[in-house]
Protein backbone atom coordinates (compact mmCIF):
# COMPACT_ATOMS: atom_id res chain seq x y z
CA UNK A 1 0.00 0.00 0.00
CA UNK A 2 2.93 2.08 1.02
CA UNK A 3 4.60 1.52 -2.26
CA UNK A 4 1.04 2.76 -4.51
CA UNK A 5 0.38 5.98 -2.00
CA UNK A 6 4.46 6.57 -2.95
CA UNK A 7 4.14 5.93 -6.70
CA UNK A 8 1.19 8.03 -7.09
CA UNK A 9 3.00 11.08 -5.14
CA UNK A 10 5.98 10.83 -7.68
CA UNK A 11 3.60 10.47 -10.32
CA UNK A 12 1.79 13.87 -9.72
CA UNK A 13 4.63 15.81 -8.50
CA UNK A 14 6.88 14.60 -11.60
CA UNK A 15 4.21 16.14 -13.69
CA UNK A 16 4.25 18.50 -11.65
CA UNK A 17 6.64 20.00 -13.94
CA UNK A 18 4.60 20.75 -16.65
CA UNK A 19 2.46 22.78 -14.68
CA UNK A 20 4.38 25.96 -16.05
CA UNK A 21 2.25 26.51 -19.21
CA UNK A 22 -1.14 24.04 -18.70
CA UNK A 23 -3.66 23.64 -20.74
CA UNK A 24 -7.19 23.78 -19.49
CA UNK A 25 -9.04 21.03 -21.65
CA UNK A 26 -10.88 19.16 -18.47
CA UNK A 27 -13.80 19.85 -16.43
CA UNK A 28 -15.31 19.11 -12.88
CA UNK A 29 -18.76 19.63 -11.91
CA UNK A 30 -21.40 18.16 -9.26
CA UNK A 31 -24.50 16.46 -11.42
CA UNK A 32 -27.46 15.24 -9.71
CA UNK A 33 -28.12 13.26 -12.69
CA UNK A 34 -25.43 11.88 -15.12
CA UNK A 35 -24.84 12.32 -17.53
CA UNK A 36 -28.16 14.83 -18.11
CA UNK A 37 -25.92 17.94 -16.16
CA UNK A 38 -28.56 18.78 -13.62
CA UNK A 39 -26.67 20.75 -11.08
CA UNK A 40 -29.61 21.58 -8.97
CA UNK A 41 -31.88 19.15 -6.82
CA UNK A 42 -34.95 20.49 -4.95
CA UNK A 43 -35.44 16.75 -2.56
CA UNK A 44 -38.07 16.95 0.32
CA UNK A 45 -36.45 17.57 3.75
CA UNK A 46 -35.20 13.85 5.16
CA UNK A 47 -35.01 11.91 2.02
CA UNK A 48 -31.72 10.67 0.74
CA UNK A 49 -29.60 11.96 -2.67
CA UNK A 50 -26.65 11.52 -4.12
CA UNK A 51 -24.51 14.07 -5.80
CA UNK A 52 -21.69 13.05 -8.43
CA UNK A 53 -18.61 14.14 -8.93
CA UNK A 54 -17.96 14.20 -12.89
CA UNK A 55 -14.95 14.48 -14.89
CA UNK A 56 -14.87 15.66 -18.52
CA UNK A 57 -12.16 16.30 -21.15
CA UNK A 58 -12.67 18.02 -24.67
CA UNK A 59 -9.87 16.63 -26.56
CA UNK A 60 -8.47 13.31 -28.20
CA UNK A 61 -5.57 12.99 -26.23
CA UNK A 62 -5.04 9.93 -23.82
CA UNK A 63 -7.34 10.20 -21.45
CA UNK A 64 -6.64 10.72 -17.09
CA UNK A 65 -5.47 8.53 -14.41
CA UNK A 66 -5.49 10.80 -11.38
CA UNK A 67 -6.90 13.42 -10.20
CA UNK A 68 -6.73 16.19 -7.08
CA UNK A 69 -9.30 18.32 -5.60
CA UNK A 70 -11.60 18.53 -2.46
CA UNK A 71 -15.38 19.43 -1.95
CA UNK A 72 -17.56 21.62 0.40
CA UNK A 73 -20.45 21.32 1.78
CA UNK A 74 -23.27 23.89 3.32
CA UNK A 75 -23.10 23.17 7.35
CA UNK A 76 -25.99 21.60 8.19
CA UNK A 77 -27.18 20.72 5.17
CA UNK A 78 -26.69 17.06 5.04
CA UNK A 79 -27.14 15.18 8.68
CA UNK A 80 -25.38 12.21 6.78
CA UNK A 81 -22.73 12.31 4.45
CA UNK A 82 -21.05 9.47 2.66
CA UNK A 83 -17.95 9.33 -0.02
CA UNK A 84 -17.64 6.62 -2.31
CA UNK A 85 -15.41 6.28 -5.23
CA UNK A 86 -16.09 5.23 -8.43
CA UNK A 87 -13.48 5.23 -10.49
CA UNK A 88 -11.92 1.16 -11.07
CA UNK A 89 -9.13 -0.03 -9.32
CA UNK A 90 -8.58 3.52 -7.55
CA UNK A 91 -6.06 4.47 -4.76
CA UNK A 92 -6.23 7.36 -2.46
CA UNK A 93 -4.49 9.85 -0.74
CA UNK A 94 -6.27 12.50 1.51
CA UNK A 95 -9.95 13.20 2.18
CA UNK A 96 -12.61 14.63 0.59
CA UNK A 97 -13.14 17.50 2.31
CA UNK A 98 -9.48 18.59 2.45
CA UNK A 99 -7.80 17.71 -0.58
CA UNK A 100 -7.89 14.26 -2.21
CA UNK A 101 -6.31 12.26 -4.89
CA UNK A 102 -7.78 9.15 -6.98
CA UNK A 103 -5.88 7.29 -9.10
CA UNK A 104 -7.13 4.63 -11.04
CA UNK A 105 -5.64 1.64 -12.37
CA UNK A 106 -7.37 1.98 -16.03
CA UNK A 107 -7.29 5.19 -18.66
CA UNK A 108 -10.83 7.05 -18.53
CA UNK A 109 -10.66 7.98 -21.86
CA UNK A 110 -12.94 9.85 -23.96
CA UNK A 111 -15.36 7.60 -25.06
CA UNK A 112 -16.16 6.65 -21.09
CA UNK A 113 -16.89 10.24 -20.20
CA UNK A 114 -18.52 12.35 -18.92
CA UNK A 115 -17.32 10.27 -16.15
CA UNK A 116 -18.58 9.95 -12.31
CA UNK A 117 -15.28 9.72 -10.52
CA UNK A 118 -17.30 9.32 -7.12
CA UNK A 119 -20.78 9.97 -5.09
CA UNK A 120 -21.89 12.10 -2.49
CA UNK A 121 -25.01 9.88 -0.62
CA UNK A 122 -26.17 12.38 1.46
CA UNK A 123 -29.41 12.81 3.68
CA UNK A 124 -31.32 16.48 3.53
CA UNK A 125 -32.37 18.17 6.25
CA UNK A 126 -34.36 20.90 4.91
CA UNK A 127 -31.53 23.71 4.83
CA UNK A 128 -30.49 24.92 1.28
CA UNK A 129 -27.27 24.98 0.53
CA UNK A 130 -24.53 23.95 -1.63
CA UNK A 131 -22.20 21.07 -3.03
CA UNK A 132 -18.89 23.08 -3.98
CA UNK A 133 -15.86 21.29 -5.41
CA UNK A 134 -13.20 22.96 -4.22
CA UNK A 135 -9.20 23.13 -5.09
CA UNK A 136 -6.64 20.86 -3.30
CA UNK A 137 -3.69 22.54 -1.48
CA UNK A 138 -0.77 20.88 -2.59
CA UNK A 139 -1.91 20.06 -6.12
CA UNK A 140 -4.88 22.68 -7.07
CA UNK A 141 -6.78 21.91 -10.37
CA UNK A 142 -4.30 18.81 -11.36
CA UNK A 143 -5.50 15.91 -13.66
CA UNK A 144 -2.88 13.01 -14.96
CA UNK A 145 -3.44 12.07 -18.06
CA UNK A 146 -2.47 8.63 -19.20
CA UNK A 147 0.98 9.70 -20.95
CA UNK A 148 1.77 11.54 -17.03
CA UNK A 149 1.11 14.78 -18.77
CA UNK A 150 -0.37 17.00 -16.47
CA UNK A 151 -2.94 19.29 -17.39
CA UNK A 152 -5.47 21.56 -15.00
CA UNK A 153 -9.24 21.58 -14.78
CA UNK A 154 -11.43 24.12 -14.16
CA UNK A 155 -15.06 24.11 -12.11
CA UNK A 156 -18.06 23.93 -14.91
CA UNK A 157 -20.62 24.16 -11.72
CA UNK A 158 -21.11 23.19 -7.93
CA UNK A 159 -23.98 21.89 -6.84
CA UNK A 160 -26.95 23.44 -5.31
CA UNK A 161 -29.06 21.70 -3.10
CA UNK A 162 -32.62 23.67 -2.39
CA UNK A 163 -31.30 26.49 -4.50
CA UNK A 164 -29.56 27.28 -7.63
CA UNK A 165 -26.52 26.22 -8.03
CA UNK A 166 -23.17 28.90 -7.92
CA UNK A 167 -21.10 28.90 -11.00
CA UNK A 168 -18.05 27.71 -11.64
CA UNK A 169 -14.49 28.98 -12.71
CA UNK A 170 -14.99 27.32 -16.88
CA UNK A 171 -15.34 31.04 -17.48
CA UNK A 172 -18.07 32.18 -20.58
CA UNK A 173 -18.40 34.45 -23.44
CA UNK A 174 -16.43 37.19 -23.22
CA UNK A 175 -18.69 39.02 -25.59
CA UNK A 176 -20.87 41.63 -24.34
CA UNK A 177 -24.78 40.45 -24.81
CA UNK A 178 -26.38 43.50 -26.99
CA UNK A 179 -28.85 43.64 -30.06
CA UNK A 180 -27.56 43.96 -33.45
CA UNK A 181 -29.07 47.36 -33.14
CA UNK A 182 -26.79 48.77 -30.98
CA UNK A 183 -23.76 47.18 -32.85
CA UNK A 184 -25.17 48.66 -36.11
CA UNK A 185 -25.49 51.74 -34.31
CA UNK A 186 -21.49 51.96 -32.80
CA UNK A 187 -20.45 52.73 -36.75
CA UNK A 188 -23.10 55.05 -37.73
Amino acid sequence: MRIAIVSVLVVVVGAGMALANPIIAENIYIDFDPPNYEHRIDPVPYTPFDAYIMVETFFDGPGFTAISFGLSLTPGMSSSTVFEILLPGYVVVGQYETGITITSTDCITADMQPMPIAVLHCLYTGLPGDIEVTYHPDYPGWIVLCDDSLQVFCVLSHGGVGKAPLGGDCGGNPVEDVSWGAIKALYR
